[in-house]
Order: structure tokens, then C-alpha cells, then sequence
């Protein structure tokens, strides 16, 4: 159980990992300062905050299948990010990109039903998600708020499951009352500080 449980962590809190080449259509450079171009940091704000929750919730499973007896099974990581799937931060999402989550959503819940046979979204990335992201504006931001969240989370080897999944609980509760949310600039604070994972990690 503890192989997979640290081999899921590492690709959660790390990000995606890298997408077959693809070559998604050119994003259109509006400025934010015209209507067009403030509806669409609109939809990236929803966007970002979306990814940002998820990365939390794809965390969660490390540690409440700790907590909950489990046997790290993959049935039992998914049953957990249904669970806590960031519904609310979704709706707040364009629509295209809910469409599209909410199809592989529903993936997971066929591979609990025994429907599909494998499945590794969103522990690794989906060539059809990465396209709309870069629609956005968005190409490797998951990564960005990846770093972002485990600097906020700042987790030591001493913590333990229960105090981790209580933490990342609490931060998703945060941000879903839009006490916290992803800055629009997390990209350039990240490339200029560079990455600080935590110990654990």
C-alpha cells in the first residue's frame, strides 16, 4: 500500500504528467483591459480555482485511505476524489470545460462500476484536457498551482495522514467560501521563486 500511495502522491502534488505532443489551436492574445478580454480572464479565474481544488482533491486519497483502513487499492483512491470532487468550482468553469470534465468524470465512476478497465485521469494527464487548457491560456498551469499549494500546505514528515487530509479539507473549504483563491499571476511568481516541494514530497 505504501508503494502506491507514494507513487500517487508524487505525480498529485507534482502535477501532470507530460501529454503526447499535440497541437492545439493557436490562443488569441486578448487584452485584459477590453470586454472581451476581461470575460476571458473570467473564465481562467474559474478555471484556475477548478484545477487548483482538484489538485487538492487528488491528494486526499494518500491519506484517507491511511485513515480509513484501506488497502490502497486504485478502486479506493477514486472512490475518494468522486467523493470530494470539487462540484461547486466546476459550475464556475465555461462550459466547454465542463462538458469536458464532466465526461471524464463520469469515467471514473464506469471504472468503480467495473465498466471501464482502466483509467489513470486525473493522476496523469489527458491529451483532450491539456487542448482546452491551452485554448486558455492555461498550458502548464496545473503545474504552477501544484507548487503553489504545497507551499500554502507546507506539509513536514512529522505530520501525520489525519492532520494532512485535515489541512487540505480546510484549504478547499477555503477556497470554495472564495476565501483563498489561485493568483492570477501564479505562473510568473512560480518561474521567478521556482519550485519548493515540500519535505515529504
Amino acid at each position: 500500500m505504501g508503494k502506491m500511495v507514494r507513487f500517487l502522491l508524487v505525480l498529485s502534488i507534482s502535477g501532470m504528467a507530460a501529454a503526447q505532443d499535440i497541437a492545439p489551436p493557436a490562443v488569441p492574445d486578448l487584452n485584459r483591459d477590453t470586454e472581451e478580454g476581461r470575460v476571458r480572464e473570467k473564465k481562467r479565474e474559474g478555471i484556475r480555482n477548478f484545477l487548483a481544488q482538484l489538485c487538492l482533491v487528488r491528494n486526499l486519497p494518500a491519506f484517507e485511505v491511511i485513515i480509513r483502513g484501506g488497502n490502497g487499492l486504485a478502486t479506493e483512491f477514486y472512490q475518494v476524489i468522486l467523493e470530494e470532487f470539487p462540484e461547486s468550482a466546476l459550475k464556475r468553469c465555461p462550459a466547454d470545460f465542463q462538458e469536458l470534465i464532466v465526461a471524464k468524470k463520469r469515467k471514473i465512476q464506469e471504472f468503480l462500476d467495473g465498466k471501464e478497465r482502466s483509467i489513470v485521469w486525473p493522476y496523469a494527464a489527458d491529451e483532450e484536457v491539456t487542448a482546452l487548457l491551452f485554448k486558455y491560456g492555461l498550458k502548464d498551469e496545473e503545474d504552477r498551482i501544484a507548487r503553489w499549494l504545497a507551499k500554502r500546505l507546507a506539509f513536514r514528515q512529522s505530520d501525520t495522514p489525519a492532520f494532512k487530509a485535515r489541512r487540505i479539507h480546510e484549504l478547499k473549504e477555503e477556497m470554495e467560501a472564495g476565501k483563498v483563491a489561485v493568483p492570477g499571476d501564479v505562473g510568473e511568481a512560480e518561474e521567478m521563486e521556482g519550485p519548493e516541494m515540500p519535505e515529504d514530497v
